[in-house]
């Protein structure tokens, strides 16, 4: 027995060692892993008029953190889709609330400004900064305040859009190639930037991971940075939290993941969850959330299949 005092419910399995001594409380007795709750993992898949799949999103709370303070967001659009990652700053209270006002408060604007005709970077752009407004909202007169990493993707027939702000990531994802569409605001990133040290010996660093930017009222002024790409050839555009590039940063090996799955689940779904298991399968250390957008987006004059 470790120590929780509940008999075990045998209901599910336990998600790390497969026992099936799990106590009611939602520990396993052996291994001690908490197992997530109802409301800390999420799964989208955004589906509209029985037609080919747009996107899918997935939020797991990950294999050693007891919340997820991860959230996402995902819509269609006129002409494709548009997903939103926040990742809430773990030494910032309220961080799970803030990651979830951001990725909403983004999603919405999206999907009312892109709807009423504005182009994707006015819009990106708009959603970026309503979304740090939504953050700074939450904070209290003393102390500090909820703060949250921030990436979105607009993906239309021709164009990809990108925003950021902290390490939350967007890459683009193809058998052709694939690399990364966005830069970390990070110390590692900045230490490397100013010629201080080579990228092995910034990322070996124990400060690698620290914020240079987010969202939150003690942010300061803010402008999510912006980036556009007109893809080539078919693909994916994946926007994540660090849970999952932490352990599988080079996008090659996002892609061998995302696009393998011979005889396994196909589409954006598939990919999503080939991905969240790479990311358990390597640890699970952090909470992971990984949103899938394929391009281009599926033709709306084409008849369901």
């Amino acid at each position: 027995m470790n120590g929780h005092g509940n008999a075990a419910r045998g209901d599910a399995a336990c998600r790390d060692c497969g026992s099936w001594a799990v106590t009611a409380d939602g520990f396993c007795e052996r291994c001690g892993l908490r197992q997530p709750g109802a409301d800390e993992h999420a799964e989208a898949h955004l589906v509209v008029d029985g037609r080919p799949a747009l996107g899918a999103g997935i939020s797991d709370p990950g294999l050693r953190r007891v919340r997820n303070e991860d959230a996402f967001a995902l819509a269609a659009l006129p002409d494709g889709a548009c997903g939103v990652v926040c990742d809430g700053v773990a030494t910032a209270p309220g961080s799970r609330e803030a990651a979830r006002a951001a990725a909403q408060t983004a999603s919405a604007v999206l999907l009312d400004r892109i709807a009423a005709g504005a182009a994707p970077d006015e819009a990106t752009r708009e959603a970026a900064g309503r979304a740090g407004e939504a953050v700074a909202a939450l904070a209290d007169a003393d102390g500090p305040g909820p703060a949250c990493t921030f990436v979105s993707a607009v993906v239309a027939a021709d164009r990809v859009t990108i925003a950021w702000l902290g390490d939350s990531r967007a890459y683009w994802l193809s058998a052709a190639e694939s690399f990364p569409l966005t830069t970390d605001d990070s110390w590692a990133v900045r230490a490397v930037a100013r010629g201080e040290l080579t990228a092995d010996a910034a990322w070996t660093d124990r400060r690698a991971h620290m914020l240079t930017a987010w969202m939150g009222a003690d942010a300061g002024a803010f402008e999510a940075h912006l980036a556009a790409f007109e893809p080539d050839g078919p693909g994916l555009v994946l926007i994540c939290s660090d849970g999952l590039w932490n352990d599988l940063p080079d996008a090659a090996a996002l892609a061998s993941v995302a696009l393998g799955g011979a005889g396994g689940e196909a589409g954006p779904m598939g990919a999503a969850r080939r991905l969240v298991r790479a990311a358990l399968d390597a640890g699970g250390h952090d909470n992971v959330t990984v949103v899938v957008i394929e391009f281009p987006p599926p033709d709306p004059m084409r008849e369901p299949g």
